[in-house]
């Protein structure tokens, strides 16, 4: 959908969880925009599958490098050193890998 060039364009997203059943997530967005003759507006359902789901943002910015070792997702410092990403993440398992010296910055 081609949208107008007046940099007038606005867009609203709305996240929540089901009042009824906390297993559904709404996602509701609306587009304001010249172009449209009204406000154009589309609700997105999830439902979630499984218990214990944990629900991340994963941003990643530009030099910065990532490692996942067993489903678990490590942040390379500036010294060349694995950290965690989260609190409480347990530390990866590296028996299996040649160690080196960190790198100098």
């Amino acid at each position: 959908m081609p949208m107008a060039d007046d940099n007038q364009a606005v867009m609203r997203e709305r996240l929540y969880l089901d009042k009824a059943n906390p297993d559904i997530l709404h996602d509701e967005l609306t587009m304001i925009d010249n172009s449209l003759t009204r406000p154009w507006t589309v609700t997105k359902n999830y439902r979630r599958h499984a218990q214990n789901v944990t629900w991340e943002e994963n941003n990643c910015v530009e030099g910065n490098v990532y490692v996942t070792i067993n489903k678990q997702v490590y942040f390379v410092g500036s010294d060349g050193l694995l950290m965690p990403q989260k609190k409480d993440q347990p530390p990866p398992d590296l028996r299996h890998f040649k160690q080196r010296e960190a790198l100098n910055p």
